[in-house]
């Protein structure tokens, strides 16, 4: 992902078994996350886990309006099963300024049309829970041990302000934020191993191991 902040606010329509997953793995990390559909039961079980739920009709651009899409860090269209609703999401969401669009489709030629109406990233679940599943059997390592960790996850992001320019010694962060820079990379290369006298630019992207956010 092409962002250079951490990304704090994410808008999640459509909760069907996908966007269901999204939403709770998201509730595990101090984020904001809207979770809209239009099926009050969905909303109910949301509730749990979004900060807060929108009813509304995603195919319904007026509704999709209302929702002020422009102010979220990322957006998860996770409509899938309506192609149509899926295009006119996120024509609209990104006409309204949305910073960064993840549409779910079903198959390759959908994910074609998507990225070519603005679509920032196209993920086919199916494809690639299959391709994980795979790798996996075909070839167990410690990535997929944390995959499957309660108390581990790694993730990549970008380095705070108050790190750049900064050694990774200096800012201290394994002590301040208790995470662990396994590899930097900057551009097509990676920075491994990860020494203490690096100095973080904010182009970097860190890939970082954290312990993970107790369920309340």
């Amino acid at each position: 992902m092409a962002n250079k902040q951490i990304n704090k606010n994410f808008a999640v329509l459509g909760l069907g078994h996908f966007g269901m997953s999204v939403i709770q793995t998201l509730s595990e990390y101090d984020v904001d996350i809207m979770a809209c559909d239009r099926d009050e039961a969905k909303l109910q079980f949301a509730t749990d886990y979004a900060t807060h739920v929108v009813r509304a009709d995603i195919a319904d651009e007026n509704a999709l309006v209302r929702l002020g899409l422009g102010n979220f860090d990322v957006i998860i269209l996770a409509v899938g099963e309506d192609f149509e609703a899926s295009q006119i999401a996120t024509m609209i969401a990104k006409e309204h300024g949305a910073k960064y669009v993840i549409v779910k489709a079903r198959n390759l030629r959908q994910k074609k049309i998507l990225e070519s109406i603005g679509a920032n990233e196209v993920i086919l679940p199916e494809h690639e829970i299959g391709a994980k599943l795979a790798r996996r059997l075909a070839s167990p390592n410690i990535m997929d041990i944390l995959d499957d960790s309660e108390f581990y996850t790694i993730t990549e992001m970008h380095p705070l302000d108050e790190w750049i320019g900064q050694t990774i010694q200096k800012s201290d962060i394994r002590h301040k934020h208790n995470i662990n820079i396994l590899a930097i990379r900057r551009g097509s290369q990676f920075v491994i191993p990860v020494s203490p006298t690096d100095v973080l630019t904010e182009s970097d992207v860190l890939i970082v191991l954290s312990e993970k956010k107790p369920k309340q």
